[in-house]
């Protein structure tokens, strides 16, 4: 992670003091935004969360936290917050969690297309040119 983030001159903590944090709160939101709202806001929060915990050095599984992520995204925290405190948001998290692991997926960040399994953000040119072959 060090040399990513000399390479790509992106200040990033290598051992954040919130890492690993919970997602209890962070993944059902994240979701339950996807499937409500559609991709771009999901991944807007899930870029926020995900540089809250490397760059910013906060607890986006404190729920103040999180609430302030999604107002950063430009999104109502108390309704999503509440959104994302329904149980089917969870469940669905861990479904997919089985799902990944039957399909032999171990890391994130993964990228599955047909049987082909790509781990890391630096397996991205293979994606890319899997993807071109159709």
């Amino acid at each position: 992670m060090a040399r990513w983030r000399d390479h790509l001159g992106i200040p990033i903590h290598v051992q954040p003091k919130h890492f690993p944090s919970s997602e209890a709160l962070t993944a059902p939101c994240i979701i339950a935004i996807r499937e409500t709202m559609g991709d771009q806001p999901a991944i807007k929060l899930a870029h926020a969360v995900l540089k809250a915990v490397w760059q910013r050095e906060l607890n986006p599984g404190d729920p103040a936290t999180l609430a302030m992520l999604i107002k950063e995204c430009g999104l109502d925290s108390d309704s999503l917050m509440q959104l994302g405190s329904d149980p089917k948001w969870t469940e669905r998290r861990e479904a997919d969690t089985k799902a990944a692991l039957a399909r032999g997926v171990f890391g994130a960040p993964s990228y599955v297309i047909g049987d082909d399994i790509f781990w890391g953000q630096d397996r991205l040119a293979f994606v890319e040119r899997r993807l071109a072959r159709g």
